[in-house]
C-alpha cells in the first residue's frame, strides 16, 4: 500500500473533529495505514517535518500544516498526491508541486457547502430583519414591528463579491427563492461561466450600489484586504443586508464600524478582524447586527478526511480526481500569512 502521511498534529483542538469515526472508517475500507505525528505543531520544525514526510507517496494537509514545497518533494520523490483536509491552499502547497506532476485535491466542496448554507440563513435573518424583533431564549416580551419591518429574498438583488466554491453552491440554493437577479463582481469569472450559473457580472461600486443583499466571499489577500472602505460602504443601500462569510478583513475595520453603529443597515458576521471576539467589543452592542462564532464551515469538518482519502484512493487507481485544485485557482484562495 502507499505511504501516506498526515501532516498535522495531535493537540489542536481540531484533531478530533476530523479524524472522526467517518475518516477512520474510510482509511481502513481503503486500506491505509496513515502515519500521524507525535509532536505538537510549536516542535514541528521544517528539518523535523521534512524527516517525518520522507518517503511519502500521499500527504494530507490541514490547518497549520508545513507547506509542501521542493524541500519535501526531494525527500519524497515519489509524491503523487497532496490533499488538504481544510480550507484554502494558499500557503501550503506551492508551485514545485505542479511542476513535478503531483495532483492536488481538498475537502473545499464539504466546506463551501456548509459556508453557503450559512450565507442563505443570514439572508434570510437579514432581510426578515430577525434581530430586530425576534427572542431566543431571553427575557422580555417579543415586538410587533409594522409589516415593512420585512423583507424577502424574493425579488431582491442579490449581488456576491467573489466567485469561488461558496458562491457556486449558494447560487443553486438561492434559485428555489427567486431573487430579481445575482450580481457577481469577481477577478477570474469568465462571462461564459457566468451566464452558466445564470449571474450577472458587475463593478465592484455597481454592485454595492444596485445590492439588496450583498454576500462577502472573495479571498483574502494584498489585493483584496481592506477594500470595502468608507467610500464603498457609503454606496450600500439603506435597510439592505450584508452577509460576511468570507473574512473579516476584506472590510475597513474602523469604517465598516462606523457605518454599522449609524444603522442604516443590517449585518450578519461570522468573521471578525480578531478572534475570538472580545467581549467588550463594540459589535455586541448593536442591534442590527446579528454574529456568530466563526462556525459557519463547522459541520462539515467531520468529513473532510474522508473526502481527501477517496480522492488518494481515485489516484492510485489512476482514476481522474473529482475535486482536484489548478493552480491558477489558488491565487484567488485566501492568503494565509495575512491572518495569522
Amino acid at each position: 500500500m502507499p505511504k501516506i502521511v498526515y501532516a498535522g498534529t495531535r493537540e489542536e483542538s481540531f484533531f478530533p473533529e476530523l479524524w472522526s469515526a467517518q475518516a477512520k472508517e474510510t482509511a481502513a475500507r481503503l486500506g491505509y495505514e496513515i502515519a500521524i505525528p507525535g509532536f505538537t505543531r510549536f516542535e514541528g520544525t521544517r528539518e523535523r517535518w521534512r524527516e517525518f514526510l520522507a518517503g511519502a507517496e500521499g500527504i494530507v494537509t490541514t490547518w497549520f500544516s508545513p507547506r509542501i514545497d521542493a524541500g519535501i518533494l526531494r525527500v519524497a520523490p515519489k509524491l503523487r498526491i497532496v490533499g488538504h483536509a481544510a480550507g484554502s491552499l494558499a500557503g501550503y502547497v506551492s508551485p514545485e508541486l505542479f511542476e513535478a506532476g503531483v495532483k492536488v485535491t481538498s475537502a473545499n466542496t464539504d466546506m463551501a457547502h456548509a459556508v453557503a448554507e450559512w450565507c442563505l440563513m443570514g439572508a434570510l435573518m437579514g432581510r426578515r430583519n430577525v434581530a430586530a424583533y425576534s427572542e431566543f431564549g431571553t427575557a422580555g416580551r417579543l415586538n410587533f414591528p409594522g409589516r415593512s419591518a420585512c423583507g424577502s429574498v424574493r425579488n431582491a438583488v442579490v449581488g456576491i463579491w467573489g466567485f469561488g466554491m461558496v458562491a457556486e453552491h449558494l447560487v443553486r440554493m438561492l434559485e428555489p427563492l427567486r431573487p430579481a437577479k445575482v450580481l457577481v463582481f469577481s477577478g477570474h469569472l469568465a462571462a461564459a461561466r457566468a451566464a452558466e450559473f445564470g449571474v450577472e457580472l458587475a463593478g465592484f461600486e455597481e454592485e454595492r450600489r444596485r445590492s439588496d443583499i450583498l454576500f462577502t466571499l472573495a479571498g483574502l489577500n494584498r489585493n483584496t484586504a481592506g477594500m470595502l472602505d468608507a467610500s464603498r460602504l457609503a454606496l450600500l443601500k439603506d435597510g439592505m443586508t450584508l452577509v460576511n462569510g468570507g473574512r473579516g478583513q476584506l472590510m475597513n475595520e474602523a469604517d465598516f464600524y462606523a457605518e454599522l453603529a449609524r444603522g442604516r443597515f443590517n449585518a450578519v458576521l461570522d468573521v471578525y478582524h480578531q478572534e475570538p471576539l472580545p467581549a467588550e467589543h463594540i459589535l455586541h452592542t448593536l442591534p442590527n447586527v446579528v454574529l456568530t462564532p466563526h462556525n459557519a464551515g463547522y459541520p462539515s469538518r467531520s468529513s473532510y478526511i474522508a473526502t481527501v482519502l477517496e480522492e488518494f484512493g481515485r489516484c492510485f487507481r489512476n482514476e481522474p480526481l473529482r475535486n482536484e485544485v489548478a493552480p491558477e485557482k489558488i491565487a484567488f484562495m485566501t492568503e494565509n500569512c495575512v491572518i495569522r
